[in-house]
């Protein structure tokens, strides 16, 4: 009884978080550059709960939430028309730092400039040129070419920093559409990599899968529920009739 309501309370913690991730992702499906959450699940038997004997004797098992990751497949890329929108063809990041100096990452190219040209993304943080410098930009007409080149008034003036990541699956959702990772996991963008003014990339979140997976996620969450107040029914018809003298 006592394995059943933990396995049933598994399920339901696991189809819960599940959920949560889901809608989550769903809010943001029109956020430019954003990278879906996914989860991933452990398969746990009965032994690995403080119970001896052999496999064959102890095979219960149920799926438990293992960990949850960032998809880092790239969005599809719209035309935007703007001066200060940049969207990346392949694996590459922008640079950016954060509030305590150290450098993210993000997809989202959507940067705005400030009263002293301060180019930065739409929390705030400054974006980084390729040598490691936020980039202030003058008065002018903007122009970039594929390398991540800034050119005001047909000059060059900055270059973005633009990176890639040696393995995606060190990485970790910052906030929003910024990710986090260690800093020997990160290299400089190869020729594989461009960039595009005026475009913007679109979230990787597709909707229709993301709905339907949320509804599958209910009717499971609503059938452990169901399993649960069973559980909880013969609990307590044991507590009413066991050691009652007839």
């Amino acid at each position: 009884m006592q394995l059943g309501f933990l396995m049933a309370g598994v399920a339901g913690e696991m189809a819960q978080n599940k959920l949560d991730t889901i809608s989550n992702n769903l809010a943001n499906a029109n956020t430019v550059g954003y990278m879906e959450d996914r989860s991933s699940f452990a398969s746990k038997f009965s032994n690995e709960m403080g119970r001896e004997g052999a496999p064959s004797q102890t095979s219960a098992a149920f799926l438990s939430m293992n960990k949850q990751y960032v998809s880092t497949q790239a969005g599809s890329i719209h035309q935007s028309g703007g001066d200060f929108d940049f969207a990346i063809n392949g694996k590459g990041f922008f640079r950016v730092q954060m509030e305590d100096g150290s450098v993210a990452l993000t997809r989202a190219g959507n940067f705005k400039i400030d009263a002293q040209g301060n180019l930065l993304t739409q929390s705030n943080l400054p974006v980084l040129a390729k040598t490691g410098a936020p980039i202030i930009l003058p008065i002018g007409e903007v122009s970039a070419t594929s390398n991540g080149t800034i050119y005001i008034n047909g000059k060059p003036v900055s270059e973005l920093g633009i990176s890639m990541l040696k393995d995606e699956r060190r990485i970790t959702k910052a906030e929003g559409v910024i990710i986090k990772t260690a800093p020997d996991n990160i290299v400089e963008a190869d020729r594989s990599v461009s960039v595009h003014q005026g475009s913007l990339e679109n979230s990787n979140v597709n909707s229709i899968l993301a709905m339907t997976s949320l509804i599958d996620t209910m009717r499971n969450y609503q059938s452990t529920m169901k399993i649960v107040e069973q559980y909880n029914q013969q609990a307590g018809l044991l507590n009413d009739r066991v050691g009652v003298v007839q």
